[in-house]
C-alpha cells in the first residue's frame, strides 16, 4: 500500500496567506494521484477558529479529492475539551476521518493499515497522554501498524519532559509519524518520520531546504521525499567589523538587489552579524522590510549578551533596581568619565532633573 504523510500545511498564515494555500493543495492534490491513503498530521489551519473565507476555500478543495484522508490535530487547532476544532469540522463534514485518542483499521486490496492517533497536548502531558493512549488501543497482530502524533520530539527539539524517538519506539509500531516540527526529519532508519511544514513559516536557515511530503510503501517499508512547487526561501548573512551605517545599509541593497533579479519572486532573509563603528546601537539600523524581505539584526549581538548576563548576574545578588541601575552606569563610565558619582547622579536625577543639572554644574565648577 501507498501511504501519503502529509503535516503542518497551516492554511491561512498570514504572513505567507497565498503559499500557504497553493503549496497545501499541491501536496494533496499530488498526493491524491499517487497514494491509496493520506495521513494528515495536525496543524491543517494556522488558527482553531479559522474564518469562513478559509473554512470554504479548504471545504471545497477537500471535496474535489478522491483519496481517504485519515488526519489529527495540531496545537494550532486544539480547543477546549467539548469544543469543535475544525479538524474535527471536517470530519462532520464526511471529508476526513479525525484519530484523537482512537484508532481505525484502513483495509485496500486485501491489506489493512492499523492507525493509532493522538492530537496534539501539551509537551508536559504528552508522555502520560500517550500511555493513556496506549491502555485503550491493542495493534492487531498481521497489520501493518501507524502511529500519528504531533508533538515536539526531544532529539530534534529543546526543552524539558518531551517524548524521545527512544520512548516512542518502545510501544511497537512499525511506523511513527510526527507533525509540529517544520523541518523534515528521519529516525530508526526510516521507521520514524516528520515531513516538515509544506508552507514556510519559522524563516529558518533549514527551512530552505525543498517542501513537500513523503509517500512511504508498506510492502517495500521504504519511502521517499517528494518534493513540491513552492516559492524559494533564500537565507544570506553579512558579516561587518566596526561597520558605518552607511555601509550596512549599502551592502544590504546590493545583496537584496542581486538575489531579487535572480529570484524575482523568492522570500529573502538577510541576517546581519559582526560589530558596528563606537556610538552606533543595533536599534540604529532601521532597513525598510516588506512581505518577503526580511531583516534579522545581529549585530554588536555580543554587547547585548554581555549587558544580559550582567543583570541576571546583579539580579541574583538580589540588588535593587535602583542599585542595579548605578552598577550599570558605573561600569559603562568607568576610566572614561570621573566627573560625578554614579550613586549621586542617580539621587539627584530621582528628584528632579533641575537637580540633576545644578549637581553636574557643581560638580563642573570643583573639577
Amino acid at each position: 500500500m501507498k501511504i501519503a504523510i502529509i503535516a503542518d500545511t497551516h492554511v491561512g498564515y498570514p504572513r505567507f496567506y497565498e503559499d500557504s494555500f497553493t503549496q497545501a493543495e499541491a501536496a494533496f492534490r499530488d498526493a491524491d494521484g499517487k497514494a491509496d491513503v493520506i495521513l494528515f498530521l495536525g496543524d491543517l489551519y494556522d488558527t482553531r477558529v479559522p474564518s469562513l473565507q478559509i473554512l470554504g476555500r479548504t471545504i471545497s478543495f477537500f471535496r474535489s479529492l478522491k483519496t481517504p484522508i485519515f488526519a489529527i490535530h495540531g496545537n494550532h487547532e486544539r480547543r477546549s475539551k467539548g469544543a469543535l476544532n475544525p479538524v474535527g469540522l471536517l470530519e462532520r463534514a464526511g471529508l476526513i476521518s479525525h484519530l484523537n485518542f482512537s484508532s481505525k483499521i484502513f483495509e485496500k486490496n486485501g491489506e489493512k493499515i492499523f492507525l493509532a492517533g493522538m492530537g496534539n497536548v501539551p509537551d508536559d502531558l504528552a508522555p502520560a497522554a500517550l500511555r493513556k493512549l496506549m491502555e485503550t488501543i491493542q495493534i492487531p497482530e498481521n497489520c501493518f501498524s501507524i502511529l500519528m502524533i504531533h508533538q515536539s520530539v526531544s532529539e530534534f527539539v529543546f526543552g524539558e519532559n518531551l517524548l524521545s524517538v527512544s520512548d516512542l519506539e518502545k510501544f511497537g509500531f512499525n511506523l511513527i509519524l510526527n507533525g509540529h516540527i517544520h523541518v523534515r526529519k528521519e529516525a530508526l532508519d526510516g521507521r520514524f518520520l516528520i515531513p516538515g511544514s509544506t508552507v514556510i513559516t519559522q524563516l529558518t536557515k533549514e527551512e530552505t531546504n525543498p517542501r513537500g511530503y513523503y509517500l512511504y510503501d508498506t510492502k517495500e517499508k521504504k519511502h521517499q521525499f517528494i518534493q513540491i512547487p513552492c516559492r524559494k526561501f533564500l537565507f544570506e548573512e553579512l558579516e561587518f567589523k566596526e561597520a558605518k551605517l552607511a555601509e550596512v545599509q549599502e551592502k544590504v541593497g546590493g545583496l537584496f538587489a542581486e538575489s531579487r533579479k535572480e529570484n524575482p519572486d523568492a522570500i529573502i532573509k538577510i541576517r546581519l552579524k559582526g560589530t558596528l563603528e563606537k556610538g552606533l546601537r543595533t536599534s540604529d539600523i532601521i532597513l525598510a522590510e516588506d512581505g518577503s524581505l526580511f531583516i534579522d539584526n545581529k549585530l554588536n549581538e555580543h554587547m547585548i549578551r554581555n549587558d544580559l548576563k550582567a543583570i541576571r548576574e546583579m539580579r541574583e545578588k538580589k540588588l535593587s533596581v535602583r542599585e542595579m541601575s548605578e552598577a550599570r552606569i558605573r561600569d559603562k563610565l568607568k576610566g572614561k568619565i570621573t566627573l560625578f558619582e554614579p550613586s549621586e547622579l542617580f539621587e539627584a536625577l530621582s528628584n528632579s532633573p533641575e537637580e540633576a543639572l545644578k549637581y553636574l554644574q557643581e560638580r563642573m565648577r570643583a573639577g
